[in-house]
């Protein structure tokens, strides 16, 4: 049997740590982001700078799968992390149903460099994006999680020439995911505008955004998306402002299903 209903949800967890972005040294609140995905208990979650502590201790993907009673998750570390010396950030996946076939790909890395706001000398991590399936029952959901530099830090724009490779690669394996059957993306993308980076993705019969021009960080600017192919209505969205650096972002959607043929809530 299919699944009633799919929530899939999207956060940017920062080390589990409350408040700004950027502190060094603060003990994660797991408990807080707990409660909120408890309170609405997406069926997925894709996490972007959660912590992984290289099996000395469980990942915070980990945890937070055992508190909402998911058997599925997994953790993609990323880079070293600038809040905790003995972690690295990492995608993770937590789910209710199991992941399939998922691969880390890292963007490519131009080493920008830079003076914080503090005095302290800033060089830009890698990010990239997870790409796999869940299996739904009797179908494969495609699903992609990434996360993309956060490049007005250094001055420059996403949009500029340097960066062309990496929105292409992406473009690419979101088309493939879409082309294999339905597929959904979360992604924090750190620029508002989907369509200045990803055109080619959301050309008709390809993919929509769940939600364009809501505020999805503090300081009132979009930085987090969810994507859905276009064989897949979306029912409802959720925008929550919360105690962290961003809010947590969840869709739930229904689909046709291209083999029986009837629509499904998944």
């Amino acid at each position: 049997m299919k699944p009633a209903l799919l929530k899939v949800g999207t956060w940017n967890i920062g080390g589990g740590i409350l408040g700004r972005s950027h502190q060094r040294g603060v003990n994660p609140s797991l408990d807080y982001f707990a409660s909120v995905l408890e309170a609405c208990r997406p069926d997925v979650v894709c996490l972007q700078e959660a912590h992984d502590y290289h099996g000395r201790r469980a990942s915070q993907t980990e945890w937070l799968a055992g508190r909402l009673g998911h058997p599925y998750f997994a953790s993609f570390p990323t880079s070293r992390s600038h809040m905790a010396e003995d972690a690295s950030l990492a995608l993770g996946i937590v789910s209710r149903f199991p992941i399939r076939g998922a691969v880390y790909r890292r963007f490519p890395n131009p080493g920008l460099q830079v003076v914080g706001p503090n005095g302290d000398d800033w060089t830009l991590h890698d990010k990239g994006y997870v790409v796999g399936q869940l299996e739904l029952g009797g179908g494969l959901l495609g699903l992609v999680n990434g996360h993309c530099f956060p490049l007005h830090h250094f001055g420059v724009s996403p949009t500029e020439p340097m960066f062309a490779r990496m929105w292409d690669m992406l473009t690419a394996d979101l088309l493939a995911a879409g082309e294999a059957g339905p597929a959904v993306a979360a992604v924090d993308l750190n620029h508002a505008r989907v369509g200045d980076l990803l055109a080619e993705v959301l050309r008709p019969g390809r993919y929509f955004s769940a939600f364009d021009g809501t505020p999805t960080t503090p300081q009132g600017v979009q930085k987090d998306h969810i994507l859905y192919g276009h064989s897949i209505r979306l029912l409802t969205t959720t925008v929550a402002a919360t105690r962290s650096d961003h809010s947590y972002c969840q869709a739930s959607f229904s689909w046709v299903d291209p083999v029986g043929g009837g629509e499904h809530r998944i």
